[in-house]
Protein backbone atom coordinates (compact mmCIF):
# COMPACT_ATOMS: atom_id res chain seq x y z
CA UNK A 1 0.00 0.00 0.00
CA UNK A 2 2.76 2.84 1.17
CA UNK A 3 4.78 1.60 -2.23
CA UNK A 4 1.11 2.38 -4.44
CA UNK A 5 0.97 5.67 -2.88
CA UNK A 6 4.65 6.65 -3.08
CA UNK A 7 4.24 5.50 -6.95
CA UNK A 8 1.03 7.69 -6.90
CA UNK A 9 2.69 10.59 -6.00
CA UNK A 10 5.60 10.39 -8.37
CA UNK A 11 3.25 10.34 -11.21
CA UNK A 12 1.11 13.32 -9.81
CA UNK A 13 4.72 15.02 -10.64
CA UNK A 14 3.78 15.43 -14.29
CA UNK A 15 0.97 17.30 -13.78
CA UNK A 16 3.50 20.20 -11.61
CA UNK A 17 3.32 23.66 -12.82
CA UNK A 18 7.17 24.58 -12.08
CA UNK A 19 9.07 28.15 -12.45
CA UNK A 20 12.55 28.40 -12.45
CA UNK A 21 13.96 31.88 -11.87
CA UNK A 22 18.26 32.05 -12.25
CA UNK A 23 20.14 34.37 -14.13
CA UNK A 24 22.14 31.59 -14.85
CA UNK A 25 21.51 29.43 -18.05
CA UNK A 26 23.52 26.46 -17.43
CA UNK A 27 21.68 25.96 -14.30
CA UNK A 28 18.14 26.68 -15.58
CA UNK A 29 18.68 24.27 -18.69
CA UNK A 30 20.59 21.50 -15.90
CA UNK A 31 17.33 22.31 -13.84
CA UNK A 32 14.25 22.22 -16.59
CA UNK A 33 16.15 18.96 -17.49
CA UNK A 34 15.64 17.53 -14.19
CA UNK A 35 12.54 18.36 -13.79
CA UNK A 36 11.45 16.69 -17.17
CA UNK A 37 13.28 13.22 -16.44
CA UNK A 38 11.05 13.59 -13.00
CA UNK A 39 7.66 13.96 -15.23
CA UNK A 40 7.53 16.99 -14.85
CA UNK A 41 5.74 18.35 -18.06
CA UNK A 42 5.51 22.33 -17.75
CA UNK A 43 8.34 24.08 -16.59
CA UNK A 44 8.76 28.11 -17.35
CA UNK A 45 12.30 29.57 -17.36
CA UNK A 46 12.75 33.53 -16.31
CA UNK A 47 16.32 35.27 -15.91
CA UNK A 48 15.41 37.91 -13.89
CA UNK A 49 12.39 38.81 -11.04
CA UNK A 50 10.92 41.35 -13.35
CA UNK A 51 10.05 38.21 -16.32
CA UNK A 52 9.38 35.67 -13.73
CA UNK A 53 6.62 38.21 -12.12
CA UNK A 54 5.07 39.34 -15.64
CA UNK A 55 4.96 35.54 -16.15
CA UNK A 56 3.47 34.73 -12.45
CA UNK A 57 0.79 38.05 -13.36
CA UNK A 58 -0.15 36.60 -16.32
CA UNK A 59 -0.83 32.74 -16.00
CA UNK A 60 -4.60 32.59 -15.10
CA UNK A 61 -3.67 28.81 -13.60
CA UNK A 62 -0.43 30.02 -11.37
CA UNK A 63 2.22 27.98 -10.95
CA UNK A 64 2.72 25.33 -7.76
CA UNK A 65 6.32 26.11 -7.21
CA UNK A 66 9.35 28.70 -8.20
CA UNK A 67 12.89 27.62 -7.99
CA UNK A 68 14.30 30.71 -7.21
CA UNK A 69 17.49 32.09 -6.88
CA UNK A 70 18.16 34.32 -4.35
CA UNK A 71 21.08 36.26 -5.28
CA UNK A 72 19.15 38.20 -7.92
CA UNK A 73 19.95 42.01 -8.52
CA UNK A 74 17.24 43.41 -9.85
CA UNK A 75 14.58 43.23 -6.90
CA UNK A 76 15.15 42.34 -3.41
CA UNK A 77 14.86 39.04 -2.90
CA UNK A 78 12.20 39.18 0.06
CA UNK A 79 10.19 41.44 -2.22
CA UNK A 80 10.32 39.11 -5.13
CA UNK A 81 8.90 36.20 -2.50
CA UNK A 82 5.77 38.61 -1.42
CA UNK A 83 4.99 39.70 -4.78
CA UNK A 84 5.38 35.93 -6.47
CA UNK A 85 3.32 34.18 -3.12
CA UNK A 86 0.25 36.95 -3.64
CA UNK A 87 0.37 35.82 -8.06
CA UNK A 88 -0.66 32.49 -6.14
CA UNK A 89 2.18 30.39 -6.24
CA UNK A 90 1.92 27.79 -3.88
CA UNK A 91 5.44 27.15 -2.89
CA UNK A 92 9.40 28.01 -3.18
CA UNK A 93 12.42 26.06 -3.30
CA UNK A 94 15.20 28.13 -2.69
CA UNK A 95 18.92 28.43 -4.13
CA UNK A 96 21.81 29.92 -3.40
CA UNK A 97 20.40 30.93 0.11
CA UNK A 98 24.01 32.61 1.80
CA UNK A 99 22.51 33.45 4.97
CA UNK A 100 20.04 31.00 7.90
CA UNK A 101 18.02 34.27 8.46
CA UNK A 102 17.03 34.94 4.92
CA UNK A 103 15.97 31.55 5.21
CA UNK A 104 13.86 32.14 8.22
CA UNK A 105 12.42 35.78 6.54
CA UNK A 106 11.33 34.35 3.40
CA UNK A 107 9.69 31.19 5.05
CA UNK A 108 7.88 34.10 7.34
CA UNK A 109 6.71 35.95 4.45
CA UNK A 110 5.79 33.05 2.37
CA UNK A 111 3.39 32.27 5.23
CA UNK A 112 1.93 35.30 5.56
CA UNK A 113 0.58 35.40 2.03
CA UNK A 114 -0.47 32.31 1.81
CA UNK A 115 2.38 29.97 0.61
CA UNK A 116 5.05 28.47 2.07
CA UNK A 117 8.85 27.49 1.20
CA UNK A 118 9.70 23.58 1.09
CA UNK A 119 13.13 24.05 1.48
CA UNK A 120 17.11 24.84 0.32
CA UNK A 121 18.20 23.40 -3.27
CA UNK A 122 22.30 23.70 -2.60
CA UNK A 123 22.93 23.00 -5.95
CA UNK A 124 21.65 22.27 -9.36
CA UNK A 125 23.26 18.91 -9.16
CA UNK A 126 21.23 17.28 -6.88
CA UNK A 127 18.34 15.82 -8.38
CA UNK A 128 17.53 13.70 -5.81
CA UNK A 129 17.23 16.43 -3.48
CA UNK A 130 14.63 18.21 -6.02
CA UNK A 131 12.89 15.53 -6.24
CA UNK A 132 12.29 14.72 -2.54
CA UNK A 133 10.93 18.55 -1.93
CA UNK A 134 8.79 18.68 -4.75
CA UNK A 135 6.80 15.00 -3.41
CA UNK A 136 6.90 16.75 0.13
CA UNK A 137 4.89 19.86 -1.90
CA UNK A 138 2.53 16.90 -2.77
CA UNK A 139 2.31 15.28 0.11
CA UNK A 140 1.43 18.35 2.09
CA UNK A 141 0.63 21.59 0.15
CA UNK A 142 -1.32 20.06 -2.80
CA UNK A 143 -2.65 16.96 -0.95
CA UNK A 144 -5.69 17.83 -2.03
CA UNK A 145 -7.76 16.27 -4.87
CA UNK A 146 -7.18 18.33 -8.24
CA UNK A 147 -9.35 21.03 -9.25
CA UNK A 148 -10.48 21.95 -5.89
CA UNK A 149 -9.87 24.99 -5.15
CA UNK A 150 -7.91 25.73 -1.70
CA UNK A 151 -10.81 27.65 -0.51
CA UNK A 152 -13.13 25.07 -1.52
CA UNK A 153 -14.88 24.32 1.75
CA UNK A 154 -17.28 27.05 1.11
CA UNK A 155 -18.66 24.94 -1.26
CA UNK A 156 -20.20 22.92 1.16
CA UNK A 157 -23.83 23.25 2.52
CA UNK A 158 -24.49 22.42 5.98
CA UNK A 159 -26.94 19.32 4.34
CA UNK A 160 -23.50 18.46 2.39
CA UNK A 161 -21.76 17.91 6.23
CA UNK A 162 -24.47 16.02 8.01
CA UNK A 163 -24.82 13.66 4.95
CA UNK A 164 -21.40 12.66 5.06
CA UNK A 165 -21.24 11.98 9.13
CA UNK A 166 -24.18 10.30 8.66
CA UNK A 167 -22.24 7.70 5.64
CA UNK A 168 -19.27 7.63 7.78
CA UNK A 169 -16.90 9.25 5.37
CA UNK A 170 -15.15 11.20 8.04
CA UNK A 171 -12.29 8.95 8.55
CA UNK A 172 -8.90 8.95 10.82
CA UNK A 173 -5.51 8.93 9.40
CA UNK A 174 -2.83 8.14 11.89
CA UNK A 175 0.39 9.90 12.18
CA UNK A 176 3.64 8.58 14.61
CA UNK A 177 5.16 10.10 17.02
CA UNK A 178 8.30 8.28 17.60
CA UNK A 179 11.07 7.97 20.51
CA UNK A 180 14.14 9.55 19.39
CA UNK A 181 16.16 7.34 21.58
CA UNK A 182 14.62 3.88 20.86
CA UNK A 183 13.14 4.54 17.52
CA UNK A 184 9.79 2.65 18.76
CA UNK A 185 6.34 4.41 17.96
CA UNK A 186 4.73 4.93 21.72
CA UNK A 187 1.70 7.45 19.98
CA UNK A 188 -0.09 8.04 16.81
CA UNK A 189 -1.94 11.37 16.34
CA UNK A 190 -5.47 11.49 14.92
CA UNK A 191 -5.39 13.60 11.91
CA UNK A 192 -8.87 13.85 10.14
CA UNK A 193 -9.83 13.14 6.52
CA UNK A 194 -13.21 13.44 4.50
CA UNK A 195 -13.06 10.07 2.28
CA UNK A 196 -15.27 12.05 -0.29
CA UNK A 197 -17.08 10.02 -2.92
CA UNK A 198 -16.31 11.72 -5.65
CA UNK A 199 -13.07 13.44 -4.96
CA UNK A 200 -11.38 11.47 -2.91
CA UNK A 201 -9.74 11.86 -0.11
CA UNK A 202 -9.73 15.52 1.17
CA UNK A 203 -8.00 17.52 3.82
CA UNK A 204 -8.74 19.24 7.05
CA UNK A 205 -8.16 22.75 5.47
CA UNK A 206 -11.25 21.82 3.26
CA UNK A 207 -13.86 21.55 6.10
CA UNK A 208 -12.89 21.48 9.62
CA UNK A 209 -13.10 25.73 9.69
CA UNK A 210 -16.70 25.02 8.06
CA UNK A 211 -17.76 22.30 10.00
CA UNK A 212 -17.02 24.76 13.32
CA UNK A 213 -18.99 27.85 11.75
CA UNK A 214 -22.07 25.59 11.24
CA UNK A 215 -21.85 23.61 14.51
CA UNK A 216 -20.88 20.09 13.50
CA UNK A 217 -17.24 19.81 14.88
CA UNK A 218 -18.37 18.07 18.33
CA UNK A 219 -19.60 15.24 15.68
CA UNK A 220 -16.71 15.23 13.91
CA UNK A 221 -14.33 14.55 17.18
CA UNK A 222 -16.95 12.04 18.23
CA UNK A 223 -16.81 10.20 14.95
CA UNK A 224 -13.27 10.22 13.92
CA UNK A 225 -12.55 8.94 18.18
CA UNK A 226 -15.16 6.04 18.25
CA UNK A 227 -12.82 4.88 15.21
CA UNK A 228 -9.82 4.97 16.40
CA UNK A 229 -11.06 3.76 19.58
CA UNK A 230 -11.89 0.66 17.39
CA UNK A 231 -8.12 1.00 15.90
CA UNK A 232 -6.60 0.89 19.33
CA UNK A 233 -8.61 -2.10 20.40
CA UNK A 234 -7.18 -4.04 16.78
CA UNK A 235 -3.59 -2.49 17.64
CA UNK A 236 -4.00 -4.05 20.77
CA UNK A 237 -4.87 -7.17 19.68
CA UNK A 238 -1.81 -7.19 17.90
CA UNK A 239 0.15 -7.24 20.15
CA UNK A 240 0.71 -3.14 19.74
CA UNK A 241 -0.35 -1.00 22.52
CA UNK A 242 -0.23 2.45 21.57
CA UNK A 243 -1.17 5.79 22.57
CA UNK A 244 -3.77 8.05 20.58
CA UNK A 245 -3.55 12.03 20.12
CA UNK A 246 -7.04 13.61 19.53
CA UNK A 247 -7.26 17.03 18.38
CA UNK A 248 -10.09 18.54 20.46
CA UNK A 249 -11.64 22.25 19.06
CA UNK A 250 -11.57 25.14 21.56
CA UNK A 251 -15.37 25.06 20.50
CA UNK A 252 -15.73 21.56 21.58
CA UNK A 253 -13.26 22.00 25.08
CA UNK A 254 -15.66 25.12 25.72
CA UNK A 255 -18.69 22.54 26.47
CA UNK A 256 -18.66 21.59 30.54
CA UNK A 257 -19.96 18.62 28.77
CA UNK A 258 -16.87 17.66 26.68
CA UNK A 259 -14.34 15.87 29.78
CA UNK A 260 -17.37 13.20 30.54
CA UNK A 261 -18.03 12.74 27.09
CA UNK A 262 -14.55 12.00 26.13
CA UNK A 263 -14.01 9.74 29.29
CA UNK A 264 -17.45 7.76 28.45
CA UNK A 265 -16.48 6.53 25.31
CA UNK A 266 -13.11 5.75 26.14
CA UNK A 267 -13.93 3.92 29.02
CA UNK A 268 -16.85 2.23 27.44
CA UNK A 269 -14.26 1.01 24.84
CA UNK A 270 -12.48 -0.75 27.20
CA UNK A 271 -9.28 1.60 27.03
CA UNK A 272 -7.73 3.69 29.58
CA UNK A 273 -7.74 7.79 30.08
CA UNK A 274 -3.83 7.39 29.91
CA UNK A 275 -4.03 5.98 26.55
CA UNK A 276 -5.49 8.77 24.97
CA UNK A 277 -3.76 12.30 24.73
CA UNK A 278 -5.81 15.64 24.42
CA UNK A 279 -3.82 18.43 21.75
CA UNK A 280 -4.59 21.58 21.85
CA UNK A 281 -3.01 24.83 19.98
CA UNK A 282 -1.61 27.44 21.80
CA UNK A 283 -3.03 29.57 19.99
CA UNK A 284 -6.45 28.23 20.56
CA UNK A 285 -5.62 28.56 24.60
CA UNK A 286 -5.94 32.08 24.10
CA UNK A 287 -10.06 32.24 23.53
CA UNK A 288 -12.00 31.43 26.48
CA UNK A 289 -9.34 30.77 28.92
CA UNK A 290 -11.39 30.09 31.80
CA UNK A 291 -13.36 27.39 30.34
CA UNK A 292 -10.70 25.66 28.26
CA UNK A 293 -8.53 25.90 31.27
CA UNK A 294 -11.85 24.35 33.31
CA UNK A 295 -12.12 21.23 30.89
CA UNK A 296 -8.42 20.48 30.62
CA UNK A 297 -7.90 20.30 33.84
CA UNK A 298 -11.01 17.96 34.37
CA UNK A 299 -9.52 15.84 32.01
CA UNK A 300 -6.19 15.99 33.54
CA UNK A 301 -7.71 14.74 36.49
CA UNK A 302 -9.74 11.62 35.06
CA UNK A 303 -6.42 10.38 33.81
CA UNK A 304 -5.88 11.77 30.15
CA UNK A 305 -2.47 13.58 29.15
CA UNK A 306 -2.65 17.18 27.96
CA UNK A 307 -0.71 18.43 25.05
CA UNK A 308 0.21 21.58 24.08
CA UNK A 309 0.42 21.79 19.98
CA UNK A 310 2.02 24.00 17.86
CA UNK A 311 4.03 25.70 20.77
CA UNK A 312 5.80 29.01 19.78
CA UNK A 313 3.46 29.92 17.48
CA UNK A 314 1.69 31.98 19.82
CA UNK A 315 2.12 34.95 22.44
CA UNK A 316 1.54 34.04 26.04
CA UNK A 317 3.33 30.78 25.65
CA UNK A 318 5.33 30.80 29.04
CA UNK A 319 1.74 32.25 30.98
CA UNK A 320 0.07 28.83 29.22
CA UNK A 321 2.60 26.22 30.06
CA UNK A 322 2.23 27.63 34.03
CA UNK A 323 -1.06 27.53 33.87
CA UNK A 324 -2.46 25.10 32.09
CA UNK A 325 -2.22 21.37 33.14
CA UNK A 326 -0.17 20.45 29.92
CA UNK A 327 2.16 17.15 30.23
CA UNK A 328 3.47 17.45 26.53
CA UNK A 329 4.72 20.08 24.55
CA UNK A 330 4.65 19.51 20.65
CA UNK A 331 7.44 21.88 19.14
CA UNK A 332 6.26 23.91 16.28
CA UNK A 333 7.59 22.60 12.61
CA UNK A 334 9.21 25.90 11.55
CA UNK A 335 11.80 26.17 14.86
CA UNK A 336 12.59 22.77 13.84
CA UNK A 337 12.97 23.34 10.42
CA UNK A 338 15.27 26.68 10.49
CA UNK A 339 17.25 25.68 13.62
CA UNK A 340 19.49 23.38 10.94
CA UNK A 341 20.80 26.19 9.28
CA UNK A 342 19.75 29.53 11.75
CA UNK A 343 21.74 29.69 14.95
CA UNK A 344 19.32 32.09 16.61
CA UNK A 345 16.39 29.08 16.10
CA UNK A 346 18.65 26.56 17.44
CA UNK A 347 18.87 28.34 20.18
CA UNK A 348 15.23 28.41 20.79
CA UNK A 349 14.81 25.20 20.10
CA UNK A 350 17.19 24.38 22.70
CA UNK A 351 16.36 26.62 24.98
CA UNK A 352 12.57 25.30 24.57
CA UNK A 353 13.77 21.17 24.68
CA UNK A 354 15.94 22.53 28.10
CA UNK A 355 12.48 24.52 29.48
CA UNK A 356 10.40 21.55 29.20
CA UNK A 357 12.74 19.15 30.61
CA UNK A 358 12.88 21.32 33.78
CA UNK A 359 9.09 21.71 33.69
CA UNK A 360 9.09 17.67 32.71
CA UNK A 361 6.95 18.21 30.23
CA UNK A 362 7.17 15.45 27.49
CA UNK A 363 8.83 17.16 24.13
CA UNK A 364 7.77 16.04 20.52
CA UNK A 365 9.10 17.61 18.06
CA UNK A 366 7.13 18.64 14.91
CA UNK A 367 7.77 18.14 11.00
CA UNK A 368 10.99 15.92 10.71
CA UNK A 369 11.20 15.91 7.11
CA UNK A 370 15.12 15.22 6.58
CA UNK A 371 17.97 13.35 8.44
CA UNK A 372 19.69 17.05 9.48
CA UNK A 373 16.78 17.88 11.14
CA UNK A 374 16.44 14.84 12.97
CA UNK A 375 19.75 14.45 13.92
CA UNK A 376 19.32 18.29 15.57
CA UNK A 377 16.60 17.27 17.78
CA UNK A 378 18.41 14.17 18.83
CA UNK A 379 21.31 15.76 19.70
CA UNK A 380 19.76 18.69 21.70
CA UNK A 381 17.88 15.91 23.70
CA UNK A 382 14.22 16.15 22.09
CA UNK A 383 12.30 13.18 23.90
CA UNK A 384 10.47 12.37 20.18
CA UNK A 385 9.87 12.88 16.56
CA UNK A 386 6.99 13.70 13.97
CA UNK A 387 6.99 13.75 10.69
CA UNK A 388 7.53 12.60 6.77
CA UNK A 389 10.87 11.20 7.76
CA UNK A 390 9.63 8.89 10.69
CA UNK A 391 5.95 8.20 9.01
CA UNK A 392 3.57 9.64 7.09
CA UNK A 393 -0.45 10.17 7.54
CA UNK A 394 -2.00 6.86 6.88
CA UNK A 395 -5.21 4.35 7.20
CA UNK A 396 -6.07 2.39 9.55
CA UNK A 397 -4.84 -0.90 7.49
CA UNK A 398 -1.37 0.60 6.78
CA UNK A 399 -0.85 1.75 10.57
CA UNK A 400 -1.31 -2.08 11.48
CA UNK A 401 1.71 -2.91 8.93
CA UNK A 402 3.91 0.22 10.17
CA UNK A 403 3.72 -0.98 13.75
CA UNK A 404 4.60 -4.62 12.96
CA UNK A 405 7.62 -3.30 10.82
CA UNK A 406 9.57 -2.52 13.86
CA UNK A 407 12.64 -1.42 11.60
CA UNK A 408 11.31 1.11 9.43
CA UNK A 409 11.55 3.72 11.87
CA UNK A 410 14.43 2.82 13.31
CA UNK A 411 16.46 2.39 10.38
CA UNK A 412 15.70 6.00 9.84
CA UNK A 413 17.59 7.20 13.62
CA UNK A 414 20.91 7.72 14.28
CA UNK A 415 22.59 7.92 17.20
CA UNK A 416 24.22 11.77 17.10
CA UNK A 417 27.01 13.57 18.52
CA UNK A 418 26.85 17.13 19.05
CA UNK A 419 29.68 19.67 20.02
CA UNK A 420 28.91 23.48 20.23
CA UNK A 421 31.77 25.65 18.85
CA UNK A 422 32.63 29.70 20.16
CA UNK A 423 30.29 30.98 17.32
CA UNK A 424 27.18 29.06 18.04
CA UNK A 425 27.10 26.77 15.26
CA UNK A 426 27.08 22.68 15.25
CA UNK A 427 28.43 19.92 13.68
CA UNK A 428 26.58 16.22 13.54
CA UNK A 429 27.23 12.74 12.47
CA UNK A 430 25.11 9.77 12.56
CA UNK A 431 26.74 6.57 13.11
CA UNK A 432 24.54 3.61 13.27
CA UNK A 433 21.74 3.60 15.83
CA UNK A 434 22.48 2.28 19.15
CA UNK A 435 19.45 2.69 21.76
CA UNK A 436 21.40 2.22 24.36
CA UNK A 437 24.55 3.73 23.81
CA UNK A 438 25.89 6.41 26.34
CA UNK A 439 25.30 8.75 24.45
CA UNK A 440 21.51 8.30 24.98
CA UNK A 441 22.41 7.88 28.66
CA UNK A 442 23.64 10.88 28.48
CA UNK A 443 20.82 12.59 26.82
CA UNK A 444 18.45 11.05 30.09
CA UNK A 445 20.16 13.34 32.30
CA UNK A 446 21.12 16.45 32.62
CA UNK A 447 24.77 17.54 30.64
CA UNK A 448 26.13 20.66 28.60
CA UNK A 449 27.98 20.89 25.26
CA UNK A 450 31.89 20.39 25.69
Amino acid sequence: MMKLMLQHSISALSDLRVLILDDIPLRQEMLAEALNVMGVAFVTQAADCSSALNVLSSTGHGFDIVLCNMKMKDIHELEFIYHAARCNVSGFILMSVAKGELLTSARTIAHGCGSCVLGELPSATEPDKLKQLLLCYLETVAAAPKNVDRQSSQQWTRSDLISALNCNQFVPFFQPKVDLNTGVPTCVEILARWNHPDLGILLPSQFVELMEQEGLIDQLTGCLLLQSLACARECAASGRNIGFALNVSPLTLQDARTPTRIYSLVTACGLSPAQITIEVTETASSKCFIRLLESLTRLRMMGFKISVDDFGMGYSSLQLLSQMPFTELKIDRSFVADASSNTKSAAILESIIQLAGKLRLHTVAEGIETRDELNLVQSLGCAAGQGFLLGRPMAQADLIGYLQDKTSVAAALGSVTRRATYNGEYSYRAPIFRPESRLCARRRGQHRPA
